[in-house]
């Protein structure tokens, strides 16, 4: 007999139909968004919590049910990874109400018009779940979470947002008239602990494999609770060892097999990351931000007037997402940035 029966269920895309250990989460989170069946408006939700702790699956898995359950429900889904612009959330929250017009060119307070005139036409609570929204902030875009929030005051729709972080405090960078209306609420996802890592775990191997030594899924949950509780890396290293233990024609689920699979990624994770080379220009944006402490997006503009500013502009969102630079929302709406030395990079 084969030993992995359903890979499907250790891949990371694999939604489950129970989610041990986040009963609380996923109470609060559904009474939250059953208030848009009733035609009111729901809070907007910070969900943040370590990689790993089920914040993106709870989400998916309660949303999922709400859509079911009603069609005037209409869930926006967006990665931010992969649409990490405000004009870009601003464009996919169209296209998913329904807004099919050439959308090139047209301003985004129009297109937030036109959207509005769909949601209000077709009866939609419309709920936008912007995941790594980590990655929006920290490129300097956080602005769209206002346009998000205020379409309920401006165009009279019921729309709301949820952001899932993984780092809280970057959220405190946002600019505090964006962060009072765009957060209400905020549910924390707290590590697992190894009993809810063992059970999801036990879960995952029940559907996946034929046959498992019980010791071996405990070991898997152990080094997982190691990873700060990160239930995707304890799936991830029961895949591994499944498939060495199958590489090797075993018909078993074997600890020594988690034990291969632990250390490759131990081997994997020690060797140095490497330094991340800046050019001249990432040097120059560096060395202004620290004789100012801080600077705002204008002001190192006019420093380096003899850089194109969009090309400026690039090198600024490069620094923001290689950890080195955090950036801050400023201005009546967000729309200049503030930019500062991460504090753990300073020396």
């Amino acid at each position: 007999m084969e030993l992995i029966i359903n890979e499907a269920v250790m891949l990371p895309e694999y939604l489950p139909k129970k989610l041990p250990g986040r009963e609380r989460e996923i109470s609060d989170i559904t009474y939250n968004f059953k208030i848009a069946l009733d035609g009111r408006k729901p809070e907007n939700l910070l969900v943040h919590g370590f990689p790993g702790t089920g914040k993106t699956a709870v989400l998916k898995f309660v949303l999922k049910e709400l859509e079911e359950f009603s069609n005037k429900i209409k869930i926006v889904y967006i990665n931010c990874w992969h649409a990490g612009t405000r004009h870009n959330i601003i464009v996919e929250i169209a296209r998913s109400v329904g807004f099919i017009s050439p959308m090139k060119g047209v301003s985004i307070d129009n297109i937030l018009k036109r959207t509005a005139e769909i949601v209000k036409k077709r009866n939609y609570a419309v709920v936008v779940v912007l995941d790594e929204m980590d990655r929006l902030i920290a490129s300097g875009h956080g602005d769209v979470l206002y346009d998000i929030s205020r379409m309920n005051e401006v165009h009279k729709v019921n729309m709301s947002v949820v952001g899932i972080v993984n780092d809280f405090e970057l959220v405190t960078n946002l600019d505090p008239r964006i962060r009072s209306s765009a957060i209400s609420r905020d549910v924390e996802f707290k590590p697992y602990g190894v009993p809810e890592l063992k059970k999801i775990l036990k879960d995952r191997a029940d559907l996946a494999l034929s046959s498992y030594d019980p010791e071996a899924i405990a070991l898997c949950a152990a080094y997982a609770y190691k990873f700060k509780g990160d239930a995707r890396k304890g799936i991830s290293i029961l895949l591994s060892a499944a498939r060495i233990a199958e590489r090797r024609g075993l018909n078993k689920l074997c600890v020594e097999c988690v034990e291969e699979a632990v250390g490759k990624i131990k081997t994997f994770e020690k060797r140095k990351k490497p330094e991340v080379k800046l050019n001249g220009i990432e040097v120059r944006i560096i060395d202004a931000i620290k004789q100012e402490g801080r600077i705002t997006s204008g002001e190192l503009y006019e420093k380096m007037n003899d850089v194109n500013d969009r090309t400026l502009r690039n090198y600024i969102n490069k620094l923001a997402e290689s950890g080195i630079i955090d950036i801050k929302s400023g201005g009546s709406r967000g729309n200049s940035r503030i930019l500062m030395i991460r504090k753990d990079r300073v020396e």
